[in-house]
This record gives structure tokens, sequence and C-alpha cells, in this order.
């Protein structure tokens, strides 16, 4: 299997994500409870990383890096999409959970455009991208559209699931999904891994301020 494929397949499986912070959140019923996780998964990340730029290889997570890292992050900054994921995830939670106490629903469905989304978005785009995107020539029309079904989908069954509407589930997937993949379309100089998620809470913090 390809680097590119390896790399984003992991990516893609975040989208469990939700599911595990959801049952903390719940279980305890703080914001404390997934925020205290993901704290705990930056720094075991952190701890793995440093270990094996030590030498100390951690069995099968320093197999995961082995196999689905570039060479030169191995030698750089081994693990680090996975910390930046879960940078992203923890910024998401922050914002929009404790500060501004929105649903848990709205910080999930930033967490689904960031492991959907953007994992399908670069996917397709290897493979399918043969048109490129006027404000940004290294992203793909394919990729884009792609990426964004990909996570409007991702929403759709999640919102489904929690027993919302069909009307109001597709309107908050809609919504999430276009914000965050506009935002991963753009040029931007920040880690997608942070402006992904938080774009996609955005949009779904919309639909819920417009009720």
């Amino acid at each position: 299997m390809e680097l590119e494929i390896r790399r984003q397949l992991i990516h893609m499986s975040g989208a469990i994500t939700p599911l595990y912070l959801q049952y903390a959140y719940e279980r305890f019923s703080s914001w404390l409870a997934p925020v205290a996780v993901l704290v705990f998964l930056i720094i075991s990340t952190v701890a793995v990383s440093v270990a094996y730029r030590k030498g100390v290889r951690v069995p099968v997570l320093s197999r995961i890096i082995e196999s689905a890292e570039r060479p030169q992050v191995i030698e750089e900054e081994p693990g680090r999409g996975t910390l930046r994921f879960f940078a992203g995830v923890l910024a998401t939670v922050v914002l929009f959970g404790m500060l501004l106490n929105a649903p848990f629903c709205v910080s999930a469905a930033g967490m689904l455009v960031l492991a959907l989304g953007d994992s399908v978005s670069t996917l397709a785009g290897v493979k399918l991208g043969r048109h490129r995107l006027p404000h940004n020539r290294r992203k793909s029309a394919e990729g884009t559209a792609l990426g964004a079904g990909a996570a409007f989908a991702g929403v759709l069954a999640y919102m489904l699931a929690q027993g919302a509407s069909v009307q109001f589930s597709a309107a908050l997937a809609l919504a999430s999904a276009a914000s965050g993949m506009l935002v991963e379309s753009l040029p931007l100089k920040i880690d997608d891994n942070l402006t992904v998620p938080l774009a996609g809470a955005a949009g779904a913090y919309a639909v819920m301020l417009m009720g």
C-alpha cells in the first residue's frame, strides 16, 4: 500500500474520536473529561515521539510511525500528524465546548470534518485531481468536492444517530462540511489540523444559533 494511502487511512480512523470523547463527556457531565482525555493523548504522543528519537521502540505505535510517516518527518518529529490532530481537536473542544458551551455535536462535527473531509480530499486530490482550484493551485476541485461529500456524510450519520431530525441534521452537516472544507482549500500558513476542525465546528455552531 502506498505511503500516502496509509497515512490518510490512519487519519480517517480519527472519525472514532467523537465517540470516546462523547462517552467521557456524558459519563462525567463535564467538559473537563474529554479535555483530560485529549491532554493524556497529547502527552502520550509526545512521549512516544521522544522515545522513538532516542531509539526506544514502543510496540505497535512505533510500527505505525515507521509505516505511515514520511521519512523526513520520522527523522525530525515522529508522530507529528497525530499530535497535531489531537491538538486541533483539543482547541475545538475548549473553544466550542468549554468557552461557548455549545452542545457536544458542534465539536463532534468539527472532528469529523477533520478526520473524514481532510483525509478524503487529500486522497481524491492525489488520485483523481485534474482541475486546480483558482485560489490554491496545490488543491484540486475533485479533492475538495469529494472531501466535502465525505465530511457531510459523516456528520449527517452522526447527527441522525443522536436522534436529530433529518432536516436539521442535513443543514448542520452541510454547513459544517462546507465551512471546514472551504478553509481546508485555502493557502493558509496555519496547519489544517487546527483550522479545519475549528471551521467545521463554527459552521455547525452557526446552524445551532439559527435554531
